[in-house]
């Protein structure tokens, strides 16, 4: 059993989280997995298993693409979510959501891995990271594709909005953000009826290299690299994101 100290235990389990993300879109999503669908190319009888998945919104689109596809999660109410918008959608058993800690690998092996929207780089220990790889490695059928979609950490700290105030659902959000080391650390304080809340998200600033030297050690490799949504050519400097295809 993890430390359920872990910030990313509670926060993500919070409904003020999705309060606060709300506007994340799915036409977003729908974009993003086209694009990524076009580039990897599955076979129509493709396994896909949705890494981190939050409230299910890639797993959706994949499905919506006729593939099958397991999100996986370790917020039981994202995973509730998730399943009460795949029924409300008609949608069949080739989707399907479970709780499960992504350091700890199913006992199934898919021909594709996504895990996106930063949804790695959490951990204080840097054997979680390997753990994490490890079990998605364990998860890959042999030639199995694997994509991870990281921020970038050298344009997220050049474009860094070090302080704002941002109403949702009539709660105003206060957000600090500065570099703590090798962290990137965002404070987040509100106030609901009188009470005040405070929840912290820490992200590692990983970069290209540090990733390369983490597949290493779970015998994973990069095989590829793009640098936004629409999979254009990264730049260290200019790019948003971190899009690392594996093997």
């Amino acid at each position: 059993m993890h430390n359920n100290k872990e910030w990313f235990a509670s926060w993500f389990d919070s409904s003020y989280y999705h309060s606060l993300y709300a506007h994340r879109g799915h036409q977003e999503a729908a974009s993003f997995i086209s694009q990524l669908i076009d580039l990897i190319q599955p076979k129509d009888d493709a396994t896909i298993l949705d890494v981190a998945c939050g409230r299910g919104r890639h797993s959706l689109e994949i499905h919506r693409h006729g593939y099958e596809v397991t999100g996986i999660d370790l917020s039981l109410k994202n995973i509730q979510y998730a399943q009460e918008t795949a029924q409300r959608e008609g949608f069949d058993e080739k989707i399907r959501f479970m709780v499960q800690d992504m350091r700890e690998p199913l006992n199934k092996q898919f021909s594709h891995l996504l895990n996106l929207f930063t949804s790695f780089g959490y951990f204080k220990d840097q054997n979680d990271n390997i753990r994490t790889l490890k079990a998605f490695r364990s998860q890959l059928a042999p030639n199995g594709v694997g994509v991870i979609d990281y921020l970038n950490p050298k344009w997220a700290l050049s474009n860094l909005i070090e302080s704002e105030k941002l109403i949702r659902d009539d709660i105003e959000f206060s957000i600090q953000r500065k570099q703590k080391g090798n962290w990137l650390q965002k404070n987040i304080r509100f106030q609901v009826n009188g009470q005040d809340f405070h929840f912290q998200e820490e992200v590692e600033l990983l970069e290209v290299k540090d990733f390369i030297s983490l597949f290493a050690q779970a015998n994973l490799e990069l095989v590829d690299l793009f640098g936004d949504y629409q999979l254009g050519t990264y730049d260290s400097e200019k790019s948003s994101r971190q899009i690392l295809i594996f093997q």
